[in-house]
């Protein structure tokens, strides 16, 4: 295993209604971080997990159709908030970055794209088909905007769905399907379809010996698969495979019950963003 570290970047935030996303909360506006995380690998170099949002966001959502996205979720953001400020803050050059491992096509998750033009992108086939043939109109219905992909993402995309499947060990709970991205053991996708098709999440295996669950938006919030909590049926609107959603949360659950010592990140997560002010490192 060669990831010496993982760390975590806020990049703009969201608001919406907790009771939406939590059906035993509050209508109460809660903050929904757009976090990125950043893998240190040995061999390879940097890896982000996502991108955030990112001024390219802004100028998508001047105009028609895309326009309607930014006044249902409401975007806070700064450019000093965004992946590529961030990282050369920390001494980090875009031109660092190596790959971009891209969960799902939301616009929260591809916005940076453009800010890393010689970075290698990985993602699901399964995913990028769900919305690569879609119009503009159809695509933002699922979340995606297509003007936030760069216009060689074809010629800069592979897909990790298509790599050999593994079958995972019982120290993985539930999730028993996966793939080696570097075929060193040191990050392990597995599918994570629900809130939107062909989403997955990485294991991150430190050599420290730590083992760290990036999920994506598997869940909005970490209390949903500790407390079984689902969100309101309004959130259905959002969730492309309600079915597989469920299933996701009990995996989730189960792998929390019978392994604590494996942090699960959900993107947008408080806890999440918790760790960004306290600058968590794992290592």
């Amino acid at each position: 295993m060669t990831v010496s570290s993982l760390s975590f970047y806020e990049c703009g935030y969201c608001t919406h209604s907790k009771k939406i996303i939590y059906s035993k909360g509050s209508y109460q506006q809660m903050k929904f971080p757009a976090t990125v995380a950043l893998i240190k690998h040995d061999k390879i170099g940097y890896i982000l997990f996502d991108t955030g949002y990112a001024s390219h966001f802004f100028e998508a959502t001047k105009s028609f159709p895309y326009s309607a996205y930014a006044k249902i979720t409401p975007v806070y953001f700064s450019e000093e908030k965004s992946i590529k400020r961030q990282l050369e803050k920390d001494g980090i050059d875009r031109s660092q970055i190596k790959y971009i491992i891209l969960s799902h096509f939301h616009g929260d998750h591809t916005a940076g794209l453009k800010d890393f033009p010689e970075a290698k992108i990985l993602s699901f086939n399964k995913a990028y088909q769900n919305i690569s043939t879609k119009s503009k109109f159809h695509a933002i219905t699922k979340g995606c905007l297509h003007d936030l992909l760069p216009d060689d993402l074809e010629a800069r995309i592979s897909f990790i769905d298509k790599m050999i499947e593994l079958q995972l060990d019982k120290s993985y709970g539930e999730f028993t399907i996966g793939f080696d991205i570097f075929n060193d053991n040191s990050l392990i996708a597995t599918d994570l379809t629900g809130h939107a098709i062909g989403q997955f999440g990485i294991f991150v295996n430190l050599k420290s010996g730590k083992r760290v669950f990036l999920v994506a938006d598997a869940v909005w919030i970490s209390d949903t698969y500790e407390k079984l909590v689902y969100p309101h049926w309004l959130a259905n609107i959002i969730i492309e495979d309600k079915k597989s959603y469920r299933r996701n949360v009990e995996r989730l659950n189960d792998l929390h019950t019978r392994y604590p010592e494996i942090d699960i990140v959900p993107t947008h997560c408080y806890r999440t963003g918790e760790k960004v002010k306290r600058g968590i490192i794992y290592e």
